[in-house]
């Protein structure tokens, strides 16, 4: 999980910035994207380990961590999350965080 947190803020900041964002605004959006990010990687993780665990859930969580991951530029990641939403393997998804 923490090297994809890591990785998404390299590429938010010069995605960002090639999107016209303001050197002084951009610190604030990544930290609030990366914020969320996180969140939702938790949450999937703790889904992960959960009982009652549900294709449904796991796919709605990462439709979502799919649009973060564009939104802060990280398209590769948000492919690749697009990819394990049709994945019934959850020791993939395990391994992808």
């Amino acid at each position: 999980m923490q090297k994809l947190l890591e990785e998404t803020q390299g590429k938010a900041t010069v995605f960002l910035k090639e999107f016209g964002f303001e050197e002084s605004e951009i610190e604030s959006v990544i930290q609030k994207g990366l914020k969320d990010l996180e969140e939702t990687l938790t949450y999937l993780s703790d889904l992960l380990n959960s009982d009652t665990l549900t294709q449904k859930d796991v796919d709605s969580v990462l439709h979502g961590l799919k649009g973060l991951l564009f939104q802060l530029g990280n398209s590769d990641a948000a492919n690749e999350a697009e990819k394990l939403r049709y994945t019934e393997d959850m020791n993939e998804i395990r391994q992808w965080l």
